[in-house]
């Protein structure tokens, strides 16, 4: 848990695919969650080949629920992710959204950069609200999910795994998950690495963590995690492209609306509000919940 009095920093782990028109569900609460219409709200748009789309599409859904303060940090190349003007943003930012595309592209342009470590200062020292879509989503954790295709069953060296911002360092993020039926994908990698979780998000939805508080399920879909905690697999055994016998994965699927409080939280801790998690996911839980290390870049 937290230390008491710290800064609750918030991620918003979104599956791709956000209601941008209609109803803008996930949107609305990144906004509210980042302190209301005068927020100073920052798109980081790195990971796309189309920066002025994104900045069109997610400046307009913005103005519309009301925000008064969004700028865009294009990002065209690593040497941006040191610019002071770009870093006087982030280190004033109340929320910071990095849009989809090519995770790879992102980190190209992020890892171990001042960038990357002004998001970091922000989410821990003064509890900003991180969101993540798409591409922005799979950055999250530290074991990033760089590519791999949709296989039908696991099959082995089908994914490939590159660093990530770090801001899950206990699991690993797939994103449009039961739309591109990618659950072999998830469970290819997690072949590679079975320590971590396996976070499968769906379109138009979200996985919210509250750092060291809650975990709760937003927009209009599932959340599937995978734990491989207790997995044996074949992986040494076998040729790459070959099939994989993964026995004792835990699989839990959270619908829309589900929100557990840490395990260990006191139950007069209000700020850790949600229901106390079910015996098979406390675990699970807890290690969502754990703070991001501190970068040193």
């Amino acid at each position: 848990r937290l230390p008491e009095g710290a800064p609750v920093g918030r991620l918003l782990v979104i599956g791709g695919g956000e209601d941008r028109i209609d109803d803008r569900d996930i949107l609305r609460r990144f906004l509210e969650l980042s302190g209301g219409p005068r927020a100073r709200v920052r798109f980081i748009t790195g990971a796309t080949n189309d920066p002025k789309g994104a900045e069109l599409a997610y400046g307009t859904a913005m103005t519309q629920l009301g925000a008064q303060d969004v700028q865009f940090l294009h990002m065209a190349e690593t040497a941006d992710a040191s610019k002071p003007d770009v870093l006087a943003e982030l280190r004033q930012a109340d929320g910071v959204f990095i849009t989809g595309g090519d995770q790879a592209r992102l980190m190209n342009k992020l890892w171990s950069t001042p960038a990357m470590q002004a998001l970091h200062a922000a989410v821990r020292e003064r509890g900003i609200c991180l969101a993540g879509t798409s591409a922005g989503a799979a950055a999250m954790s530290r074991a990033m999910i760089a590519q791999g295709p949709a296989v039908i069953v696991p099959q082995k060296d089908v994914v490939s795994l590159d660093l990530g911002l770090n801001f899950l360092p206990q699991a690993m993020v797939d994103q449009h998950f039961s739309q591109r039926r990618r659950l072999s994908r998830l469970l290819s990698a997690l072949a590679l690495r079975p320590d971590l979780l396996g976070i499968g998000v769906d379109e138009d939805t979200a996985l919210l963590v509250e750092i060291g508080r809650s975990v709760e399920v937003i927009g209009r879909s599932s959340v599937t995690i995978v734990d491989g905690t207790e997995m044996q697999s074949n992986l040494r055994q076998v040729q790459p492209r070959d099939r994989l016998e993964l026995v004792g994965v835990n699989l839990h699927v959270l619908p829309t609306g589900q929100r557990y409080r840490h395990p260990w939280a006191l139950r007069g801790d209000l700020q850790a509000a949600g229901a106390e998690p079910p015996a098979a996911l406390r675990s699970v839980v807890a290690r969502l919940l754990e703070p991001p290390p501190i970068l040193l870049v």
